[in-house]
């Protein structure tokens, strides 16, 4: 209790006052605790939520595409693994009519041959790029669009991996599909596929 003077006037003993600065000091590393986990709480949602953003715009990018799949003549359906320097990378290419056209004034709307591919992001070596191609369609011109001379446009990053299938019209699922491959099953060489599954993973 306050301790009263000659002079008549009440104080507090140093151990009072050392009391009472520890059980305010107990508080205030409570509170302190209880911020910083709403803090990492709130960061990890917004970390989510990007991802969540992330993945809904280049899923729905996808799908469009496929969408609006065409198999001209000279153009084919290519999906599945690729090999090259950085190892196994999954790789998709097709004729669509979901070109996107970027200049209004000089770009020309119409198909396109657009390519899907995943490369190592050199500034993270975990993490993996989704990069998307979109060149007009030049009828009677082979093209393809895992060359090195085309213009590839992030689609998304922070992946931890990304997986194609495909489904055959009779509901067999294969891990590659090739229009333009001898080699596959007649069904393959003159058919799209009749859907395409695409998984992405992200890293949290």
């Amino acid at each position: 209790m306050p301790n009263t003077g000659e002079n008549g006037k009440a104080g507090f003993t140093l151990l009072e006052i050392m009391l009472a600065m520890l059980v305010l000091g107990m508080v205030v590393a409570m509170v302190s605790l209880s911020l910083s986990g709403s803090i990492k709480t709130i960061d990890s949602t917004l970390d989510q939520g990007d991802i969540y953003y992330r993945a809904q715009v280049a899923l729905e990018r996808i799908r469009e595409d496929l969408a609006s799949a065409v198999l001209p003549a000279d153009v084919g359906f290519r999906g599945g693994t690729r090999e090259d320097d950085t190892g196994e990378m999954d790789v998709l290419s097709f004729a669509s009519m979901a070109h996107i056209v970027f200049d209004q004034e000089s770009g020309q709307a119409g198909m396109a041959v657009i390519g899907y591919s995943v490369r190592p992001d050199t500034s993270n070596e975990q993490q993996l790029l989704l990069l998307r191609s979109d060149v007009l369609y030049l009828p009677g011109q082979e093209q393809s669009v895992t060359t090195q001379d085309v213009e590839l446009f992030l689609l998304t990053d922070r992946l931890r991996s990304v997986r194609f299938a495909f489904i055959s019209q009779d509901g067999a699922t294969v891990e590659s599909w090739n229009t333009r491959d001898a080699e596959q099953g007649e069904e393959q060489q003159t058919r799209l596929p009749a859907a395409v599954s695409c998984r992405l993973e992200f890293w949290l």
